[in-house]
């Protein structure tokens, strides 16, 4: 009876030991599979910031050279023409104030003519990280300038 009681104790703890086993197996595999998945959404994030980074500066470029074919443009046009003209450069005070989002802040400098598209200048401002660090103030843009030199006065 005694060697019964025995076999039955070390049965159990053996049946005790094998589920203790599987379950740390299991916990391992769970773990390392959501690690991997963590690393991916990781590196999915990073290359997402650096197409971000990349369409601002694309964005930025398109811009310049608009600026530039406008300006070309208003030069053939000042050739053609004997009287003397001077291309035409908008310009205004921007008032920002406590509250004002930069998508209202690009509103704002399209309706005056100083950009010439206000979701150009939000993404900019939102690729760059720009948006959060705008500082109240009145500030005097043209429309010679480009969106990163609003942005930099705008953010100072």
């Amino acid at each position: 009876m005694n060697k019964t009681i025995r076999n039955i104790g070390i049965g159990l703890f053996l049946a005790g030991a094998a589920f203790q086993i599987e379950e740390i197996v299991e916990k391992e595999e769970i773990t390392s599979t959501s690690t991997i998945t963590e690393d991916d959404y990781e590196q999915a994030q990073q290359e997402l910031t650096e197409v971000k980074k990349q369409l601002a500066e694309l964005q930025l470029d398109l811009n310049t050279a608009q600026q530039d074919q406008t300006d070309a443009t208003d030069k053939v046009v000042e050739t053609d023409t004997t009287a003397e003209q001077t291309p035409t450069v908008a310009s205004m005070i921007l008032s920002v104030e406590v509250g004002m989002a930069s998508s209202e802040i690009s509103a704002q400098l399209e309706d005056a003519g100083i950009i010439l598209n206000k979701v150009d200048m939000d993404n900019y401002l939102s690729d760059q990280g720009l948006a959060e660090r705008i500082q109240i103030g009145n500030y005097k843009l043209n429309s010679s300038m480009s969106l990163k030199q609003i942005a930099e006065t705008i953010t100072r």
